[in-house]
């Protein structure tokens, strides 16, 4: 997992989970980019929430995921869901 000590970055781990559930290389990745950009289908969107939720040890409700826009929507979604103390950069 990308994430030492209490930190997680979202955007390493976006990648990660990228190749690993869609096979899909990205590049340039920033906390402003819109994830429906990524050409990515429905499943492979659900994938990666899964992949996250389970690398993370978390689940992200229904009503967090429709307000999911880009990768900081994300990374402050998680911010919320993680242990007090946890810093969740992107």
């Amino acid at each position: 997992m990308t994430a030492t000590g209490n930190t997680v970055n979202v955007l390493e781990l976006f990648t990660q989970a990228a190749l690993e559930v869609d096979n899909r290389k990205l590049a340039n990745l920033t906390k402003d980019t819109v994830i429906s950009t990524l050409g990515m289908d429905s499943v492979a969107v659900m994938e990666l929430v899964s992949y996250f939720e389970e690398k993370l040890s978390v689940r992200i409700p229904d009503e967090e995921l429709s307000r999911i826009r880009t990768v900081g929507d994300l990374r402050d979604a998680l911010a919320k869901l993680l242990p007090a103390g946890t810093q969740v950069v992107a």
